[in-house]
C-alpha cells in the first residue's frame, strides 16, 4: 500500500482500538507480546505488560498492523528466549485455509465454510475423544482464513513431544501401522463404524453396489466380486482411510507442537483483512458468520477508494465483484481491499 493508504489504515485501526476495553489475554503479566508496525519490516518482540490497562494505552498510541501474544507463560517474558523462565503453555490449534485442498480456487466465504467443518471435527475430537471440558476451550476466528482453538490449564505442562502425540491423534496418524497404539482408542470405534458402513454397501442387493462402493472409497474394484473383496484388504484398508477423512482435522501441526508459539491476540485487528480476531462462544460456532460477525462496528460507514485490480467481496452474505476505478464502499470492504493489495485510498474530492 502507498503512504496515504498506510496512514489512513493506521488511523482507522487506531479508531477501532480507542473504542476497545480489553483483549482476550489470560494472565497477561506472564506473556510475551509482539507487534508488527505500519511501514516497518520485522517484528518488535520480547515485550510485556503488567496489566491490561497498560497494554491498552500502548496500543492506542503505537497502533500495530499485527499483534500477537505467546501461548507460553514465563517468569520474565521480556528476557531473551534462554532467560525467560518457561512455566508452561496453552495447547493451541490453528486451522487455516492454507491447509485445505483446493481452497485457493474457492471464494472467501466458501473457503471459510470448509474451514469451519475442520474446526468442528477438531472440537469433536477434543471434547468427545480427549475429554476436554468446554470450560477449558476457547474458539477464536483468526481474523482472516481460519480459526484458533486454545485449550487452557489441563495440558499446560506438556513438552513438545507430548504435544506431538496429541497432534498424531487429531490428524489420525495414530492409526497407521507405525503409530499403532497398544491401547484401544475412540479411533477404533470410528474405524469399526466406517467398516460396517462399507460392508452394508457390499452386502446390498442393489445392482449398483460396486459403483456405490467405489464412489464412497475413491478406489476402483475392477473385476473382483463380493467374495474376493471380503477376502482381500479392500474394506479394512478403506475403512481406515475413510475414517481419517471423515473425523480427522486438518490442523497446522507445528503450531500445536511449539511451546513458545506466538498467536494472534483475540480482540485485535488482522493486518491482512481488517477483521476482528474474535472469540466466539462454543455454542455459537455453527451460527457464527465471520464475514458478518467479525466486522467492527466502527467500519460500517462508507468511504471512497480507488480499486487497482478486480476484487471479490463476500461480506454480509452478499457476493460482489468490484471492477477497477474509483468507487464508494463500506469502510470494512475498503480496508479489506487495500490490505489485500487490490486498492488504494484516495484524497477526498474537494
Amino acid at each position: 500500500m502507498n503512504e496515504l493508504s498506510g496512514r489512513i489504515v493506521q488511523e482507522l485501526f487506531k479508531k477501532y482500538y480507542e473504542d476497545l476495553d480489553s483483549f482476550g489475554i489470560k494472565q497477561i503479566e506472564k506473556r510475551e507480546l509482539a507487534f508488527s508496525s505500519f511501514g516497518k519490516q520485522g517484528m518488535v518482540r520480547h515485550t510485556s505488560f503488567p496489566s491490561m490497562s497498560s497494554l491498552m494505552d500502548y496500543v492506542r498510541i503505537n497502533t500495530p498492523l499485527h499483534f500477537y501474544y505467546s501461548s507460553a507463560y514465563y517468569d520474565n517474558p521480556e528476557a531473551t528466549m534462554d532467560n525467560k523462565g518457561w512455566k508452561g503453555a496453552d495447547l493451541v490449534f490453528d486451522i487455516d485455509g492454507d491447509h485445505i485442498e483446493g481452497a485457493d480456487k474457492m471464494r472467501y466465504a466458501e473457503m471459510l465454510s470448509v474451514v469451519k467443518q475442520e474446526l468442528k471435527k477438531l472440537l469433536d475430537l477434543l471434547t468427545d475423544d480427549l475429554s476436554v471440558g468446554k470450560q477449558n476451550l476457547e474458539v477464536v476466528f483468526s481474523g482472516s482464513r481460519g480459526y484458533h482453538v486454545h485449550v487452557y490449564s489441563i495440558f499446560a505442562a506438556l513438552e513438545s513431544q507430548e504435544r506431538r502425540e496429541i497432534v498424531d491423534y487429531i490428524s489420525g496418524r495414530c492409526i497407521s501401522s507405525e503409530f499403532r497404539s497398544t491401547t484401544r482408542t475412540k479411533w477404533d470405534e470410528k474405524i469399526e463404524s466406517t467398516r460396517e458402513g462399507l460392508y452394508q454397501i457390499l452386502d446390498s442387493p442393489d445392482k449398483k453396489w460396486k459403483q456405490e462402493l467405489e464412489e464412497e472409497t475413491g478406489e476402483l474394484i475392477g473385476d473382483f466380486g463380493k467374495r474376493e473383496i471380503r477376502k482381500g484388504g479392500y474394506i479394512d484398508r478403506n475403512a481406515k482411510k475413510l475414517a481419517v477423512k471423515r473425523y480427522a482435522s486438518k490442523i497446522d501441526e507445528p503450531v500445536t507442537i511449539d511451546v513458545h508459539r506466538l498467536i494472534r491476540t483475540p480482540g485485535s485487528l488482522h493486518g491482512k483483512s481488517g477483521l476482528v480476531v474474535k472469540i466466539l462462544p462454543y455454542e455459537q460456532v455453527d451460527n457464527f458468520d465471520p464475514l458478518t460477525d467479525a466486522i467492527p462496528r466502527v467500519f460500517r460507514d462508507e468511504i471512497e477508494v480507488n480499486i487497482t485490480k478486480k476484487v471479490s467481496l463476500d461480506f454480509l452474505g452478499a457476493k460482489q465483484e468490484v471492477q477497477e476505478g474509483r468507487t464508494v464502499l463500506p469502510t470494512y470492504a475498503v480496508l479489506y481491499s487495500v490490505l489485500k493489495g487490490a486498492a488504494e485510498f484516495v484524497e477526498p474530492t474537494k
